[in-house]
């Protein structure tokens, strides 16, 4: 089976829809149907796939409180993270299924999440400290500043390309091994025990890009405070 890396178009209404475009959409409709389905009936007694679900939010409410801090400004944003770790890690996995690609293994993908982190932690600064938020690009002592503040820029803006590159360059690297492995090597045999390795590396990749997507908005958030 060829690798959806290959040049395959899918065809929605006459329209021609690279993979890159295509797959994150088919993510996004499978993880929207299971979380309508599963959480359309919620009863005092759980049913199976509500324990898990329920289990599965405990959990990562209490991962991400543990780094931002519990207060009512943090607990808004776990919704936006906890959406965030559950694509990437979808997204990720997807490359564990033969003839799949992962949709983080295309940069424009991981580029595309990496600036959504940027533009959200310059809008809550911006939100929470007005046009205060933009000293601390200035830097102290203040006669520095003509020097550190194109220094901070340049380190802003590097830190939507680090997140993206981080994140396509491992899961683009497993693709590939994958790719050689299976096609070129162990045709008739899908290799397992690398297929294991993905699925832990495609859950350190995701919660690497999300701790950090944290770290750097609740830096925004208390830039006045420091």
């Amino acid at each position: 089976m060829h690798h959806l890396e290959a040049q395959f178009v899918y065809f929605f209404s006459f329209i021609p829809v690279s993979p890159g475009a295509f797959l994150p959409w088919l993510i996004t409709m499978v993880i929207a149907t299971v979380l309508y389905f599963g959480t359309k009936h919620l009863s005092i007694v759980p049913t199976p796939i509500q324990n898990v679900l329920e289990f599965f939010v405990e959990s990562i409410d209490s991962f991400l409180m543990g780094i931002l801090g519990d207060n009512k400004h943090n607990r808004e944003l776990v919704p936006i993270f906890t959406t965030m770790f559950v694509y990437i890690l979808s997204a990720n996995m997807l490359g564990v299924i033969p003839g799949f690609k992962s949709p983080t293994g295309i940069f424009s993908n991981c580029l595309g999440m990496a600036l959504i982190t940027f533009f959200m932690t310059h809008y809550l600064g911006l939100k929470h400290h007005g046009i205060g938020y933009l000293k601390h690009f200035w830097g102290e002592p203040w006669w520095l500043g003509p020097l550190m503040f194109p220094i901070h820029v340049i380190g802003e803006f590097a830190r939507p390309m680090s997140l993206s590159f981080r994140l396509f360059g491992n899961i683009f690297g497993e693709d590939v091994v994958v790719i050689v492995l299976t096609v070129a090597i162990f045709p008739l045999v899908i290799p397992i025990p690398m297929q294991c390795l993905m699925l832990f590396t495609s859950l350190i990749q995701a919660l690497v890009f999300t701790v950090l997507s944290c770290i750097y908005i609740k830096g925004a958030m208390a830039s006045e405070e420091h």
